[in-house]
C-alpha cells in the first residue's frame, strides 16, 4: 500500500502542454482605481486592480497574480510588487517614502499572460508626487490635463458602455455636513429592479487647492479599450499564472553533468511551513507553484541529488515590462499660492505617521495551514516523555518506529514496519521545521531539547514526483533551525511574495472609545476597495477626522456583466 499525498507542483515543461493553458486568443487588460494621483511624501497610495477582459469587460479568471511598479520619469522602476487576484480582482497600497524627488511618475500594471501579447492594454495611470522637504527643479513649468476638485461642482455620474444615462448604482448620506469626528452614514444602492453583483470600491478624501492629474473613470476605460483592442495571438515567453505564484528558473552544472530530470525542493520553514519539489525539464528549467497562504519570503532551495555541491539553482527575475514605451509628458508647476495647502498636508501626513502603532493597518487573517501529512501520521510529543538529549537516545527509548544504520562515517535513519521493507522505496523524506534534510547525519549532533515533536509516516510515501521510503518530520519549539543550518548547496534567498491582504484602519468614535486625546488628521477618511453590492442596499458608516473642509467621494467599480460604474459626491466637513 502506497500513502500518496496530493500535491499541486508544477514544472516547466508540463505548464507548456497546449492543454494546461488559456486559449492562445484570450486576452486580458488591468483597471486601476487610485485614491488619488497627486501625494506628498509620507502619504500613501491605495489602488484596486480590476483584471479585465477586453471584450465584455467581465472580470478574467486567466491570471492570480499582478505585477504593479512605480516608476520614475527617468523610466527607472522604484518599487515593483506582486498582487493576488482573486478571480479577477487584486488590493494594495503603496506608502511614499521622502527619498522620492518630487516629480512626475506612473504605476503600471500588467500580467505574465498580458506580457505575452505585445497589443494587450497595459495599464497604466500617471501621479505626480511632491517632495516638501526638496526644492521644485527649473524648468518644470510643462501644463497637462488637471482636475481641480476644490474649484467643481458636486457631480453624480453613473454611467456604462451602452447610454450614459443608464444609471445602475447611486449612493446617498444621511446629512448634508458633518462636524468632525462624526459619524457618517452612507447607504449604497441599485437603482436596477434587479441586484446586479459586482467589485467595487470607494474611497473618500479631502479636496484642496493642490492640481490632480485627471484618471480615466471606468467608461472612459471601457471605450478607450473598445478602440484600441487589436486580438493578437499570444506568444508563449511567459508561463501564464492561472492557477497561483509560479516562481520559476533553470538548472546549471559546474562539471557539465546532466541537468535533465533533476529534483528541486524549495522550503519556506516555519510552524506553518512550505515544502514543494518538482522536476527539471529537459533543458533544466522548473517552475513551483506557491499557494496564496502562507505569504513566506525567506526560501530555501536545493538540489536532491548526490552531487547536489556540483549544481547552481538560478532563479528567473521579475518579468521585465517595456519601460520604453512609456511617455511622461506631464508635469507640475507648484506656484506659490499651493505653499499653505502642502504645509498643512505635510504636517497632517507627519502627525498621522507619528501616530503610526495605534492607528496602523492591519493584516487579513491567514487560513492556518497543517502540514500536509497531520491526518495520517503518528507523534511523539516529546515533552510526554523523559528528555533525552540526543536523537540516538529518543530513538532508542521513545521513537520505537525510527531505527539508524552508520555507512562510511555517515547516519542514515530508516523508519520500521513489520509488514514491509520500507528501504526498497529509497530513503525517507526527513524534514525539520519543513526544510528538507538530504543528509540525517547533520540531526545526530543537534540538541534535541529543542524538538518539540516528531512525527512519521510509516508507509511507502510519494511527495511530488518522488518516492519515498516514509516520512519523518521534526518540529522544533522556536522553528529556527534553518537559521543555523548552513550548507554550501544550499541557495537561501528571500522571495518577493504577494503583497498580503489589509483591513485598512477606520477609528471609531463611538462612545466609550480610547482615542479622543489621540489627534486625526486623516485626509483620506476611507478607502473600502471590497464592496460587492451583493443586496438591494448596503450601509457604510465612518467617522470624520479633525480636518474641516470639502471631501470627494467616489464609487467605481464593474458589475458582473461588465458595465462600468462611476459615481461622484461631495460632502463638508465643518
Amino acid at each position: 500500500m502506497f500513502l500518496f499525498i496530493q500535491i499541486e507542483f508544477a514544472c516547466a515543461q508540463s505548464l507548456q502542454n497546449k492543454n494546461s493553458l488559456p486559449n492562445i486568443t484570450d486576452q486580458e487588460t488591468i483597471f486601476i482605481h487610485s485614491n488619488t494621483t497627486t501625494f506628498l511624501t509620507g502619504e500613501t497610495l491605495y489602488f484596486k486592480l480590476y483584471c479585465l477582459n477586453p471584450l465584455n469587460n467581465k472580470t478574467s479568471l486567466i491570471s492570480k497574480i499582478a505585477y504593479v511598479e512605480l516608476i520614475d520619469s527617468e523610466k527607472k522602476p522604484l518599487q515593483k510588487n506582486k498582487i493576488y487576484l482573486d478571480k479577477g480582482i487584486g488590493t494594495g497600497d503603496y506608502f511614499i517614502p521622502t527619498t522620492l524627488k518630487t516629480g512626475n511618475y506612473k504605476i503600471v500594471a500588467y500580467t505574465k499572460w498580458m506580457l505575452n501579447n505585445v497589443n494587450s492594454q497595459k495599464y497604466e495611470i500617471d501621479v505626480f508626487i511632491i517632495n516638501p522637504f526638496q526644492t521644485q527643479e527649473p524648468n518644470d513649468n510643462i501644463t497637462f490635463d488637471i482636475i481641480n476638485p476644490a474649484k467643481s461642482n458636486t457631480t453624480i455620474q453613473t454611467t456604462n458602455s451602452n447610454s450614459e444615462n443608464d444609471k445602475r448604482i447611486d449612493f446617498e448620506f444621511d446629512k448634508e455636513s458633518y462636524y468632525t469626528r462624526e459619524k457618517v452614514n452612507l447607504k449604497l444602492k441599485h437603482l436596477t429592479e434587479t441586484i446586479e453583483k459586482g467589485n467595487y470600491s470607494v474611497s473618500i478624501r479631502k479636496t484642496d487647492q493642490i492640481p490632480t492629474l485627471k484618471q480615466l473613470t471606468p467608461s472612459d476605460f471601457v471605450k478607450k479599450t473598445a478602440e484600441n483592442y487589436v486580438n493578437t495571438p499570444n506568444s508563449f515567453d511567459y508561463i501564464p499564472e492561472i492557477r497561483s505564484e509560479l516562481i520559476t528558473g533553470n538548472l546549471t552544472s559546474k562539471n557539465d553533468r546532466s541537468i535533465a530530470n533533476k529534483s528541486i525542493a524549495l522550503s519556506l520553514p516555519g510552524k506553518e511551513y512550505v515544502l514543494k519539489i518538482v522536476k527539471t525539464n529537459a533543458q533544466g528549467k522548473f517552475a513551483f507553484l506557491l499557494d496564496q497562504f502562507p505569504n513566506f519570503p525567506n526560501a530555501i532551495l536545493q538540489v536532491l541529488d548526490e552531487n547536489r555541491n556540483d549544481y547552481t539553482i538560478n532563479l528567473d527575475p521579475f518579468p521585465k515590462f517595456d519601460i520604453s514605451s512609456l511617455h511622461f509628458t506631464s508635469k507640475l508647476n507648484l506656484s506659490p499660492e499651493l505653499k499653505n495647502d502642502i504645509e498643512e498636508r505635510s504636517t497632517a501626513s507627519q502627525i498621522q505617521n507619528a501616530y503610526y502603532q495605534i492607528k496602523k493597518d492591519s493584516l487579513v487573517t491567514e487560513a492556518v495551514m497543517n502540514p500536509f501529512f497531520t491526518t495520517i501520521e503518528k507523534s511523539y510529543v516529546l515533552d510526554d516523555y523523559t528528555r533525552f538529549p540526543t536523537l540516538k537516545e529518543n530513538i532508542v527509548e521513545i521513537i520505537i518506529e525510527l531505527y539508524y544504520r552508520r555507512n562510511n562515517g555517515k547516519y542514515q535513519l530508516y523508519i520500521r514496519n513489520n509488514q514491509k521493507d520500507l528501504q526498497i522505496y529509497g530513503p525517507p523524506l526527513v524534514l525539520v521545521d519543513g526544510l528538507l534534510i538530504q543528509d540525517p547525519s547533520d540531526l545526530f549532533d543537534y540538541n534535541m531539547a529543542n524538538v518539540s515533536r516528531v512525527s512519521l509516516i510509516t508507509e511507502p510515501y510519494v511527495y511530488g514526483p518522488n518516492l519515498y521510503g516514509g516520512l519523518i518530520s521534526f518540529e522544533t519549539k522556536n522553528n529556527e533551525f534553518s537559521e543555523n543550518y548552513a550548507k554550501k548547496y544550499l541557495k537561501t534567498m528571500e522571495l518577493q511574495r504577494p503583497n498580503p491582504e489589509k483591513v485598512y484602519n477606520n477609528p471609531d468614535y463611538s462612545a466609550g472609545n480610547k482615542l479622543q486625546r489621540i489627534p486625526d488628521y486623516r485626509y483620506q477618511l476611507l478607502w473600502k476597495p471590497n464592496i460587492k453590492l451583493e443586496t438591494k442596499e448596503e450601509n457604510l458608516s465612518f467617522y470624520t477626522s479633525d480636518i474641516k473642509g470639502n471631501f470627494e467621494v467616489i464609487l467605481e467599480g464593474f458589475t458582473e456583466n461588465g458595465h462600468p460604474i462611476y459615481v461622484s459626491k461631495n460632502i463638508t466637513v465643518k
